[in-house]
C-alpha cells in the first residue's frame, strides 16, 4: 500500500467526523428552516390571494338574472403585485352553478363559509396556491352564498421560501464553520506527538529496518506497536524479494552452467558420435536457456506494461489472427491440429481496452505450453466469444491438464506442475499478470478436449459503438432545410424587412408568416390542432397575449440582460414586447387647425362636446367589439379616470364613426370622411400621415397610452429554438435599428445614433407617455361578465344597441 500526497490524514478523518455530527445537527435545524420558510412565503403571498378575493366578493350582487360580478380592476392590480405568476379565478354560485371565470377550478374539500381557506393544487399539471371564500347575499328567494376563488402559480412563493431558507441555512453554516475551525485546531494539538513519529521516520535510512524507539502516548500506544511490526514485516519481505532475485539468479547461472559443461564435454569428445551426442544435450540445454531468458524477460515486460493509463482501444479479432499466423511458422507447430473460432461475435463485441504487446505474449504463452506439456499430435482450439459485457479469449488443448488440487499453485513463479516437461515455471504467472493488467481474469479448467482451458476475459469497451451516431448528432445544421413558422397580427408588408434580414443572416432558413386579426389570432392558438402550434406568436393585443401566457402556452426565455425590454414591456421571461407605439390622434389639417387642438382628455371632451354640430358623423374610433387593439386602448382609459365616460358620451352626441384599424382611420381622414380619429396606433399613422401632408399626427399632454408589440414562444412549438432566435434579433440593436429605418413601427430601444420624425417627436414629449404595463392586470376586461358590462356601457354611451346597430 502506497501513501499518496495529499490523501486523507488523521486529522482530517476526525474533523470529517465531527463535521458529520455538525451536518445531522443541520440537517435537522435545515427541517425545521425549510418549514418556517414555507410558512413565511405562504403568510406572504396568501395575503395577495385573500385581498383579491375580497375585492371581488366586494363587487357580486344580485341581478334580476340571478348573482352577477363586476370584477374590480384592482383585484388583478393585486395579484400583479408578485409579477411572475399566472392567476386563475372563478365566481360561482352553489346553487346556480359559474358565474364567471376559469372553469371547474379544484374545489377546497369543504363547505363554502365566509371565512378564507387556502389549499394547493394543480391545474393542467401546473401547481397552484389558490383560496377559497364565500359571501352570502340577499336574493328574491332569501338568503343565497357567492363564492370566488382565486389562484397563482407558485413560483414566486418557492423562490421566497429558496431565498429564506437559504440565507438562514448561511448563518448556520458560517456558524458550523467556525465551530469545526476550533476543532480543528484542538485536533492538531492532540495529534503532535504522530508528527513527532512521521519525521522520526521521514529521516530514516532505506536501509535502515530498525526498531521505531519511544515512549509514544497511551492513547496510540497500538499504532507505534504496529508501526514497528510493519517494519518487521518490511524487513522479511526484503529478505524474500532478495531470495527471489538470488532463485532468478541460481537458475540462469546453472543453466549457462549446465550449457557450459555440454560444451566443453563434447570439446574433449573422441570420435563424432560421442561429440554429436553431447552436442544435441548442449542444444537441448541451450534452447531451454533460451526459453527461461525470454520468460524472465517476458515476465519484466508484462510487470512493466502494466499500467492501465497505456491501454487502448483494441480489436481482438485480428490480434489473435496475426499473431496464430506467425506462430504457425515455427516448425514446432506443424503437427499440431490449431484452429481459432470466433462464432457468434457481433460487428464491434471483440473491442477492448489493451495492450497488444502485452496480450501477444499472454496468448503465446498458453500455446506454448500447449505444446510443451501435450502428446505430439495435440489438437489447440482458440475461441473468442461475448459473455455479457467481456470479452473472452480461451486456449484449449488435448493435453494432460492440470488436476484440479494444482490449479491454485499453477500461477506461481516458477513452479512447474509436471517434472516430465518442466519449464521455467513463469508461463502461467505471466498470462496472470496480463489479465490483471487489463482489469480481467485468468480462469483455469478442464476443457472439452480432455486438456487445459486457460480463458482470459475483459471488460467489453462499448462507449465507440456510438460514435457513428454522435458523428451524425453532430452535422452542421446548415445543411438541412429550416423553416421558421410565425403568427403573427402586424401588417406583413411591416415586418418584411425583418424576415430578408433574419433569412440573409441564416442561410439555408425561410420564414412562413401567416397574418390575422388580433382577436382571430387569439381563437387560433385556442384551438390549434395538436402538431400545428407556430414556433413564434406576434400580436399588438397585449391583453390577448397575456391571456395566452396565463393559460401556460408560452416557453420560458433566459434573454441576456442588455436585450432584455424595459419592465412593463417583459412578463415572466415569456412574454416581450420589442415595439413602443403610443395612441395618437390623426386629424384632417384642412378642417382643424394645430392651434385648436385638445390638449387633454378633459379638453378633448369639452371640444366635441363645444362643436357637436360641426364634428357630427366625422369623428372616428375603433369598433370595440372587432378590434383587440381598440378594445385595449378603450379599458385602459377607463382605468386613468372618469374623463373616459365623459368622452365615450361626448363621442355618442357627435354620432362616432367604427373603424376595424388604423389604416382604415388615416384613410378616411386623408379623403375628408372624418374630421379626426382617436386612439390610433401612432406609428401607423406616422407612416400613413408622411405620404399624405394633409393629415397631421397629435399627441395629448396629459397622457398618451403606450402599447407594445409582444412576441413569445409557445411551449409545443416545433421549433422554440428558432423562435428564440428571431426573438433574440428583433431585440437585438440590428432588429430595432431596422425597426426605426426600414419600417413604420418604433423600436422599443431605439439605437444611439438612429433618429426618425417620429422619435422625434416622442422626444419632445417624453414625459406623456404612459406605457401598458403587461401583467395580470390586462385580465380583468377579458372577463367574460366584464367584456360584456364593459361594451354595454360603451354601447349605451354612443347610443347604441348591443348588437352595434343605431336604435
Amino acid at each position: 500500500m502506497t501513501t499518496e500526497p495529499g490523501g486523507r490524514s488523521l486529522q482530517r478523518r476526525l474533523l470529517a467526523s465531527m463535521a458529520a455530527g455538525f451536518a445531522v445537527l443541520l440537517l435537522l435545524i435545515s427541517l425545521l428552516l425549510w418549514a418556517y420558510a414555507r410558512g413565511a412565503a405562504n403568510r406572504t403571498y396568501d395575503l395577495l390571494l385573500a385581498g383579491a378575493a375580497l375585492a371581488i366578493l366586494e363587487r357580486t350582487s344580485f341581478a334580476a338574472e340571478g348573482p352577477t360580478v363586476d370584477l374590480p380592476h384592482s383585484a388583478m392590480e393585486i395579484l400583479a403585485l408578485n409579477p411572475d405568476d399566472r392567476v386563475a379565478y372563478r365566481v360561482f354560485s352553489p346553487s346556480r352553478g359559474e358565474i364567471t371565470g376559469t372553469a371547474a377550478l379544484p374545489e377546497p374539500g369543504r363547505a363554502l363559509d365566509d371565512a378564507p381557506h387556502f389549499y394547493d393544487a394543480e391545474i393542467d399539471g401546473t401547481p397552484f396556491r389558490l383560496v377559497s371564500q364565500g359571501r352570502r347575499l340577499t336574493a328574491p328567494e332569501g338568503r343565497e352564498w357567492v363564492g370566488v376563488q382565486v389562484g397563482q402559480t407558485v413560483e414566486a412563493r418557492r423562490a421566497q421560501q429558496w431565498s429564506l431558507f437559504l440565507n438562514g441555512m448561511a448563518g448556520l453554516a458560517v456558524v458550523s464553520l467556525i465551530g469545526l475551525g476550533f476543532v480543528w485546531l484542538a485536533i492538531r494539538r492532540s495529534l503532535a506527538p504522530l508528527r513527532q513519529i512521521e519525521r522520526a521516520l521521514r529521516h530514516r535510512e532505506p536501509a535502515d529496518l530498525s526498531r521505531v524507539e519511544g515512549r509514544p502516548p497511551r492513547e496510540i500506544r497500538g499504532l507505534f506497536d504496529a508501526i514497528n511490526g510493519f517494519i518487521s514485516r518490511l524487513g522479511q519481505s526484503r529478505a524474500l524479494t532478495e531470495s527471489f532475485i538470488a532463485d532468478v539468479a541460481h537458475q540462469t547461472r546453472t543453466s549457462l552452467s549446465a550449457l557450459q559443461g555440454h560444451l566443453s564435454l563434447a570439446s574433449d569428445a573422441t570420435g563424432y558420435d560421442e561429440m554429436r551426442a553431447r552436442v544435441l544435450k548442449a542444444d537441448r540445454q541451450a534452447q531451454r536457456t533460451v526459453r527461461l531468458t525470454n520468460q524472465l524477460l517476458a515476465n519484466a515486460m508484462v510487470i512493466h506494461r502494466s499500467d492501465r493509463g497505456s491501454l487502448a482501444p483494441l480489436a481482438l479479432r485480428p490480434l489473435v489472427r496475426d499473431t496464430l499466423a506467425e506462430m504457425l511458422r515455427d516448425s514446432r507447430l506443424r503437427r499440431l491440429a490449431l484452429s481459432f473460432e470466433d462464432e457468434g461475435l457481433g460487428e464491434g463485441g471483440d473491442r477492448i481496452a489493451g495492450d497488444p504487446v502485452s496480450i501477444r505474449e499472454a496468448l503465446r504463452n498458453l500455446i506454448d505450453n500447449a505444446v510443451r506439456h501435450g502428446p505430439a499430435e495435440n489438437t489447440v482450439v482458440v475461441r473468442l466469444a461475448e459473455a455479457g459485457t467481456e470479452v473472452v479469449l480461451s486456449v484449449e488443448d488435448a493435453g494432460p491438464g492440470i488436476a484440479e488440487a494444482d490449479l491454485p499453485r499453477a500461477t506461481q513463479r516458477f513452479t512447474s506442475i509436471s517434472r516430465e516437461t518442466a519449464g521455467s515455471g513463469l508461463g502461467l504467472s505471466i498470462v496472470g499478470a496480463v489479465a490483471e493488467g487489463h482489469g480481467g481474469r485468468l480462469e483455469l479448467g478442464r476443457s472439452r478436449l480432455g486438456g487445459l482451458r486457460a480463458a482470459l476475459a475483459f471488460p467489453r469497451l462499448m462507449a465507440l459503438l456510438l460514435f457513428g451516431v454522435w458523428a451524425a448528432a453532430l452535422a452542421p445544421p446548415a445543411a438541412r432545410a429550416e423553416t421558421l413558422n410565425i403568427f403573427s397580427a402586424t401588417d406583413g408588408p411591416a415586418m418584411a424587412p425583418l424576415i430578408a434580414a433574419f433569412e440573409a443572416r441564416n442561410p439555408g432558413l425561410s420564414v412562413s408568416y401567416s397574418e390575422f386579426q388580433t382577436l382571430t389570432l387569439h381563437r387560433a392558438l385556442l384551438d390549434v390542432a395538436p402538431g400545428a402550434m407556430p414556433d413564434l406568436v406576434i400580436s399588438s393585443a397585449m391583453d390577448l397575449q397575456v391571456d395566452l401566457v396565463n393559460r401556460g402556452l408560452a416557453r420560458r426565455l433566459d434573454l441576456p440582460n442588455e436585450l432584455r425590454p424595459p419592465d412593463w414591456a417583459a412578463w415572466r421571461s415569456e412574454l416581450f414586447g420589442f415595439t413602443f407605439e403610443p395612441a395618437a390622434i390623426v386629424y384632417d389639417r384642412r378642417r382643424l387647425a394645430e392651434d385648436e387642438l385638445p390638449r387633454s382628455h378633459r379638453d378633448l371632451a369639452s371640444f366635441v362636446r363645444d362643436n357637436e354640430a360641426r364634428l357630427s358623423g366625422r369623428i372616428g374610433g375603433y369598433d370595440l367589439r372587432g378590434s383587440g387593439i381598440g378594445y385595449l386602448f378603450a379599458t385602459q382609459d377607463a382605468i386613468q379616470g372618469p374623463q373616459a365616460q365623459r368622452l365615450a358620451e361626448a363621442f355618442g352626441r357627435a354620432d362616432l364613426r367604427s373603424f376595424c384599424c388604423t389604416a382604415q382611420m388615416v384613410e378616411a381622414t386623408a379623403e375628408e370622411e372624418i374630421a379626426f380619429a382617436v386612439n390610433v396606433i401612432g406609428s401607423y399613422a406616422a407612416a400613413f400621415a408622411a405620404d399624405r401632408p394633409e393629415v397631421g399626427l397629435h399627441f395629448l399632454d396629459d397622457y398618451n397610452l403606450v402599447m407594445t408589440r409582444t412576441a413569445f414562444v409557445p411551449l409545443a412549438a416545433p421549433r422554440p429554438d428558432l423562435g428564440a432566435r428571431f426573438m433574440i434579433f428583433l431585440l437585438s440593436d440590428e432588429g430595432q435599428g431596422l425597426l426605426a429605418t426600414r419600417t413604420p413601427l418604433i423600436p422599443i430601444r431605439p439605437p444611439a445614433g438612429v433618429e426618425t420624425p417620429i422619435l422625434h417627436q416622442i422626444e419632445a414629449q417624453r414625459g406623456s407617455f404612459l406605457p401598458i404595463r403587461l401583467g395580470p392586470g390586462l385580465l380583468t376586461y377579458l372577463d367574460r361578465l366584464k367584456r360584456e358590462q364593459f361594451l354595454s356601457g360603451w354601447d349605451a354611451s354612443l347610443g347604441r344597441a348591443v348588437d352595434g346597430h343605431a336604435p
